[in-house]
């Protein structure tokens, strides 16, 4: 097993680990949707405060509400793959995890101006072949600094509990792990997002870092512009 590990380490890129970005201010991102009611209502306050996000869509849930996949792009957001099933690379292998990685990204490639290249593994979880797969289809692994941690360590926390942690711990540079399904998100977004504004964090452009190639030198993961290659 050491053996394994010290060749993850010397073959798996920096990129997948905890993001920062390189501009000030901070990356906005939702997993697991569409979801039919709770992702309308986020879309509605981040149009409200002309604000944009990367959206990471899971295959399944975007061939139930492929409208909400085309607002998702209409309104100037970007769409990250997520997977078809979400099922975590510890039961599916390579080729599997392949397929499944492609299923998603041929929904998102009819509503997508370019194919998507960012893609969150469910549950951040990777494994040496999760990894094989998303690179040889030419994608980058994009994970998270900061959670809101609705369906994880924090879910027993209220969104008002959330907003006080959050409005506490978030800095420049995080990239913002949330999940448009959940209703608590939404009193979260509307409460959490004016605050840092407020702050003086200002929320990341997805587009200027998407697509992105990671920065080998940075340890910490770095999101770089693709305009700087």
């Amino acid at each position: 097993m050491s053996k394994i590990k010290a060749m993850l380490k010397t073959f798996v890129p920096s990129f997948i680990a905890e993001y920062k970005t390189k501009q000030d201010g901070v990356l906005l991102t939702f997993d697991d949707g569409p979801h039919p009611v709770i992702t309308p209502k986020i879309l509605n306050f981040l149009d409200q405060h002309c604000l944009k996000a990367v959206f990471f869509i899971v295959g399944r849930e975007a061939e139930k509400y492929p409208e909400l996949v085309e607002r998702i792009v209409r309104e100037g957001h970007c769409l990250g793959n997520h997977s078809f099933c979400h099922k975590t690379p510890k039961k599916l292998g390579y080729q599997h995890y392949s397929k499944d990685l492609l299923r998603c990204q041929r929904i998102l490639n009819k509503y997508s101006e370019g194919e998507p290249t960012l893609f969150r593994p469910p549950e951040g979880r990777l494994t040496f072949a999760s990894w094989l797969a998303i690179k040889c289809h030419g994608m980058r692994a994009i994970l998270w600094s900061v959670e809101s941690g609705e369906w994880g360590h924090f879910s027993h926390q209220t969104a008002d509990e959330m907003y006080e942690r959050l409005l506490k711990d978030i800095k420049h540079h995080d990239v913002i792990l949330m999940h448009d399904n959940n209703e608590k998100v939404v009193t979260l977004v509307q409460r959490l997002l004016p605050a840092l504004l407020a702050k003086g964090i200002n929320f990341v452009e997805p587009k200027s870092i998407y697509p992105y190639t990671p920065d080998p030198s940075n340890k910490n993961g770095s999101i770089n512009s693709s305009d700087n290659d």
